[in-house]
């Protein structure tokens, strides 16, 4: 049995879902196809959102007339009866009778934005499934809030496993037995009383990895537009190349580290169960992809270059820190209050640095920590990350790593707790030369 992804560019247009359909006929019986919204279609519907906060409805109303024309446009190009249009046109018009009132109060609550950003999946996996069965592949749709429980944090909800092992115990699992295949849309789910919830963006991944668990499947495939997980992004390194096999380890780490194939919860469900997680290519289905599994043998070496842009550095000093305790405790107590979570952190006697991604509350976090000492503030930072088994007891990795970078300032350096990363935070402007160079030691000049 097996959870088989797509994502938004894999069902991007009529050629791309003809394509889908012969991956899950090849897939064997008892599939599960878990599908994204149509490529572009969740960004039109936060800009709807977007636009009803702002009270122009003319607007709102106009981008999500786009919304069904692209699903009207790809039901007549796929040859889908009468029907599909009328069940995408009952959908889109439920969300169209939200647009007066909630404009009118320029206010879209995070539990209405949920609604509006379910239908995305919710017309997709609709459409998926009427191509199926044209093409006489037997197949059945689950809408995936009867299936996957959440709690009521709106926009970003936390899915109760228990619940969710019950629904599919009773709801998804005889239809697994009855039909080849079966279609849900991921990212979306809801609460025990019924009302529509999504994962965040990313989360068709997660749900994905959450119902492979739940059903105990063999094997939970992440089919998008690349050959896998590289060995960095090819639109820095064309000539990066596929990792055949990585650790539930290794992939998070790339994850968290600015690696966009894997979504970074979607890792922990299969690895609560032992499911191997492969990544493959839609459009290139003959390619293995990347197979990340528990454990990979004694294969301890560098595997991949990630990296993140946008990283801002905090600097607090202070000579309260000088044989205290309980001062980190307070310095971590600021971010936690400030609901902004912290990436990369060195401590000295005297100094702690820490790194953050989110400057929602900068200004605000930075008066607070004031209160411990002195602050100083870096932006325009990028962390780099080298990521593999074993990092710390790999003689000369470190040598190598600061020796190739020996151009370049590295102002903070992070050697992971987990033992499979090396981190170095540099400037902004010189990301890609760095990456480019580690790229070349690594992976093209020499063995990693």
């Amino acid at each position: 049995m097996k959870v088989i992804k797509f994502g938004g560019t894999s069902v991007g247009t009529a050629d791309a879902i003809r394509q889908v359909e012969k991956i899950v006929r090849n897939a064997g019986p008892g599939s599960l196809t878990v599908v994204s919204a149509f490529s572009c279609i969740t960004n039109a519907l936060t800009r709807t959102i977007t636009l009803m906060r702002q009270g122009n409805a003319p607007e709102a109303l106009a981008e999500l007339d786009g919304v069904e024309e692209r699903h009207r446009a790809m039901i007549a190009e796929l040859g889908l009866p009468a029907a599909t249009a009328c069940f995408t046109a009952d959908t889109v018009d439920r969300v169209r009778g939200l647009i007066p009132a909630l404009t009118a109060l320029g206010d879209v609550t995070p539990r209405a934005a949920d609604t509006i950003l379910a239908t995305g999946e919710t017309l997709s996996s609709r459409i998926i499934v009427d191509h199926f069965a044209l093409q006489g592949l037997d197949a059945t749709h689950i809408d995936a809030r009867e299936v996957l429980i959440t709690d009521a944090s709106f926009g970003a909800a936390q899915p109760d496993t228990a619940l969710i092992e019950e629904a599919v115990r009773c709801k998804l699992l005889p239809l697994l037995t009855r039909h080849r295949a079966v279609v849900a849309g991921g990212y979306i789910g809801a609460t025990p009383q019924g009302v529509t919830t999504t994962l965040g963006r990313g989360g068709s991944d997660y749900s994905a990895a959450l119902l492979a668990a739940a059903i105990g499947a063999d094997e939970c495939q992440i089919w998008t537009d690349v050959d896998g997980i590289m060995t960095c992004d090819p639109r820095i390194i064309p000539a990066a190349r596929t990792v055949p096999r990585l650790t539930y380890d290794e992939a998070a780490e790339l994850a968290f580290f600015g690696a966009k194939v894997l979504h970074p919860l979607t890792i922990f469900p299969a690895v609560r169960k032992g499911i191997p997680v492969v990544i493959r290519n839609t459009f290139a289905p003959d390619h293995p992809g990347t197979r990340v599994i528990a454990q990979n043998g004694n294969d301890r070496r560098l595997k991949a270059i990630a990296f993140q842009r946008g990283i801002t550095v905090l600097h607090i000093r202070s000579n309260r820190m000088l044989g205290a305790y309980g001062f980190l405790a307070a310095v971590f107590t600021v971010f936690r209050d400030h609901r902004t979570p912290v990436d990369l952190v060195t401590t000295s006697e005297v100094s702690i640095s820490v790194t953050i991604d989110d400057t929602a509350h900068l200004d605000a976090i930075t008066v607070d920590l004031m209160r411990l000492g002195e602050v100083s503030v870096e932006q325009g930072r990028a962390i780099v990350s080298l990521i593999g088994d074993g990092m710390r007891e790999t003689a000369g990795i470190g040598a190598r790593f600061f020796n190739t970078l020996r151009t370049v300032n590295v102002g903070m350096v992070s050697v992971g707790a987990s033992e499979v990363n090396i981190s170095i935070v540099i400037a902004e402007r010189d990301l890609e030369e760095a990456v480019r160079l580690i790229h070349n030691e690594f992976f093209d000049g020499g063995a990693a």
